[in-house]
């Protein structure tokens, strides 16, 4: 998740990320302090758990686990009805991201390559639907409301969230490039569970391309429960996210960079 903000700098299109976002978080609890406090209380379980799995796992044990996935095309007969080999082309994106199989891993900056890791997770197209029959993990539902974006065009289809992750491809998501929330958010909120994706931050060909291509990878990082590395804040710079953290024991509280600032610091730390 470390490219969210230099991507806004230069990608054709603004990047912005909704994970978290106080509007859509709202559609899912309401503000209701019982509810937020279920989610509080999902996410320490969640903590909990991990940290036990760590610990009971070797370290470079190698557990691979398979998720798989289904494309909901949400169209209306114009460019976002793309074709399947896009699709297929961002499901290769992304296991080459989780899995340290990028051709251009080695030319990561040499202060940041033995964080460079494969997370031993494998995303494959569904083969087969909630019904037991064969498909190839696409879906293509034609709306309008593929120019909302929103969970309203979400509920149009939805497949089962504890056997898929569910990935809605539209001409909108919600006026960002791609969103969806950490899965604790989604604990009394079944039906929205899963991403959004802009078509043309899908895969590298077709309408996307290969700087908007890893879109994909980044929300599915906030969808497995990675804020980004400066916290829970969808802006990056911002005094108040030193004091947040992302969770992760390798980077520190940050405010956030839009540039690799190798000896940057802030929030007291480099």
């Amino acid at each position: 998740l470390l490219w969210a903000g230099t991507m806004q700098a230069q990608s054709p299109a603004p990047f912005s990320c909704l994970a978290n976002d106080p509007e859509l978080l709202a559609e899912l609890h309401g503000n209701d302090p019982e509810e937020l406090a279920r989610i509080a209380q999902a996410e320490a379980e969640l903590e909990a758990w991990t940290q036990q799995f760590a610990q009971q796992h070797t370290p470079g044990q190698r557990v691979t686990y398979v998720i798989p996935v289904v494309f909901h095309i949400i169209h209306d007969n114009g460019p976002e009805n793309i074709l399947d080999e896009q699709l297929y082309d961002a499901i290769r994106v992304l296991n080459e991201d989780f899995n340290k199989l990028n051709p251009d891993w080695p030319t990561v900056k040499p202060e940041f390559l033995d964080l460079v890791a494969d997370v031993g997770i494998e995303f494959r197209l569904a083969r087969k639907d909630p019904q037991g029959n064969c498909t190839n993990g696409i879906t293509r539902t034609e709306s309008v409301l593929t120019y909302q974006g929103n969970q309203q065009m979400k509920s149009l289809i939805q497949w089962p969230r504890s056997r898929y992750m569910n990935v809605w491809v539209a001409a909108s998501a919600n006026g960002a490039a791609g969103y969806t929330n950490y899965p604790s958010a989604f604990n009394n909120f079944p039906q929205g569970d899963g991403i959004v994706l802009l078509h043309n931050y899908t895969g590298s060909i077709g309408t996307s391309d290969n700087y908007r291509s890893r879109t994909l990878t980044h929300e599915v990082g906030h969808w497995l429960n990675l804020p980004h590395v400066w916290g829970n804040s969808n802006n990056p710079g911002l005094d108040s996210n030193c004091s947040t953290d992302d969770g992760v024991a390798d980077t520190p509280n940050t405010v956030g960079w839009t540039s690799c600032a190798l000896n940057g610091e802030s929030c007291g730390s480099l």
